[in-house]
């Protein structure tokens, strides 16, 4: 039998041993230690030095890369598709007014973490990208991603738009088989 005083030292051991794994689950989530406590929100950009954190373009009409997006953000535990719209029309070489499947489309996404519920704002603009050929549609996919509260994301704003990036890919090679 566990005297009172054993029993305290032991609860004591099992929450030094619960701070340090939370502590080292912090430091295992910062990828860049300039970068995560001080900033809440994250973009692709071209001249970004990480390559899973530029825009994509997508072989694909953007109406079927926002099907795409939705296929996969329903197959994410805390994503969800919060709204959609369709923006301005492009016009054709030809000056034609071009039909909704070639339109800008906007997205709003938003990611929930597992265990504090905080909620991160994803907006994505696809964009369709004039070709030669009207055969072969293309998109380029432009993404930001933002925390709704605090100073400091510890690198998930980052990691919101690798993973959606990821997903748009692993979708984009699903539909081609």
């Amino acid at each position: 039998m566990l005297t009172s005083q054993r029993r305290k030292k032991m609860l004591g051991y099992v929450a030094i041993g619960v701070g340090a794994a939370m502590a080292g689950r912090l430091f295992w989530m910062v990828d860049d230690w300039g970068r995560d406590w001080t900033t809440n929100h994250a973009r692709l950009s071209m001249t970004n030095s990480d390559p899973a954190l530029q825009p994509i373009e997508v072989d694909a009409s953007s109406a079927a890369v926002e099907d795409m997006i939705r296929k996969w953000v329903d197959h994410q535990s805390g994503w969800a598709v919060m709204s959609q719209t369709e923006n301005e029309q492009h016009e054709s070489a030809q000056g034609e007014q071009a039909d909704s499947e070639s339109s800008m489309r906007r997205m709003h996404l938003t990611r929930t973490t597992p265990v504090f519920r905080f909620v991160d704002d994803i907006h994505l603009e696809l964009t369709p990208i004039t070709s030669d050929s009207p055969d072969s549609p293309r998109t380029r996919i432009d993404a930001e991603s933002g925390s709704r509260v605090g100073k400091g994301d510890l690198g998930q704003n980052p990691r919101n738009l690798k993973a959606l990036r990821a997903g748009i890919i692993e979708q984009t090679k699903k539909s081609v088989e």
